[in-house]
């Protein structure tokens, strides 16, 4: 465990936190931060992880700072899991509501959901903080990690370029989760329209001038595919609420602060989805060397009750 080392666990939670109290007792969140270890060991691998550990168990000079990187992330889930836990108690007679009536207040469930969502982003955000700090280190164990080495079989290789095409909030921590989709967007969609270029344009060596003008057509369709594969097999609750919501629910609406509905999620995917085809069209027709036509008016269909002027 990454904390604890001189007893003061609960020091160190307090000071990465800032609301985490002095005189909890810190065995009963073991289990919460063992947890949250392990879903961040899933994102950045174990190797990282056993580095910032072996440092911190030995003190090791010039690694303070990511130590204190890897702890972040977990502190930040452990406290907020604990404190779910604790908004009822448990017993033997059942489940139960404790407050002094008297100086204390329940608060609404909106209010229990904001503060979720708020420590919930900390923690995304540390994530992000400390891919970063990764990215800008050359560490063995982050560089030679499979996750890095897997960059290589891809166009788009990092969360600045992703978010050219799709925004998200430049996360690294969300372009883990998404390269699975987008090597799937490439493999299905990519690969079998550009033929034997496709190794050509992915090594990105020796490239003529046709081929970096056809890498601008390339890159476009990649992230919006990804994303309409994500958002239909992902909780949602992995995923920024901003990336979604700001899509799908109108901000000067009742409803803008609201998770996106299921009909909402699968709208989305279809519009990203549309749109990823249109220019995987534009791509076939750059790199066959037919010229790309723009209609200059939108495509109605007579069937449909509604119609774009």
């Amino acid at each position: 465990m990454i904390f604890n080392k001189n007893n003061n666990g609960s020091e160190e939670l307090r000071a990465l936190t800032g609301n985490y109290y002095l005189n909890n007792e810190f065995a009963l969140i073991k289990t919460d931060i063992d947890l949250a270890t392990e879903d961040l060991i899933k994102i950045i691998g174990q190797p990282v992880f056993d580095k910032a550990q072996k440092a911190y168990d030995e003190s090791t000079a010039g690694l303070t700072e990511l130590v204190e990187r890897v702890q972040l992330p977990i502190a930040l889930l452990a406290t907020l899991k604990m404190s779910q836990k604790n908004d009822i108690s448990h017993e033997d007679s059942g489940r139960k509501n404790k407050i002094d009536s008297n100086s204390e207040k329940l608060p609404w469930e909106w209010q229990l959901k904001r503060d979720d969502e708020i420590h919930m982003d900390y923690y995304y955000r540390a994530v992000d903080r400390l891919i970063s700090y990764l990215d800008s280190k050359t560490y063995d164990e982050w560089k030679d990690s499979d996750y890095k080495k897997s960059l290589e079989t891809l166009f788009i290789r990092n969360a600045e370029k992703f978010d050219q095409y799709f925004p998200i909030d430049r996360s690294g921590r969300l372009f883990v989760i998404l390269c699975p989709f987008v090597r799937e967007a490439q493999r299905l969609y990519i690969k079998p329209a550009l033929g034997t270029d496709y190794a050509t344009l992915l090594a990105g060596k020796d490239l003529t001038a046709a081929h970096t003008e056809l890498l601008e057509y390339i890159y476009p369709p990649i992230p919006l595919l990804a994303m309409s594969l994500a958002i239909r097999r992902l909780p949602l609750s992995i995923i920024p609420a901003g990336v979604v919501r700001n899509y799908v629910s109108g901000s000067q609406t009742m409803n803008g602060s609201n998770p996106a509905s299921v009909s909402e999620v699968r709208s989305l995917s279809t519009w990203l989805m549309d749109d990823a085809l249109e220019l995987i069209d534009r791509m076939k027709r750059e790199h066959n060397g037919t010229p790309v036509e723009f209609s200059m008016f939108p495509a109605n269909d007579e069937n449909k009750k509604y119609m774009q002027i």
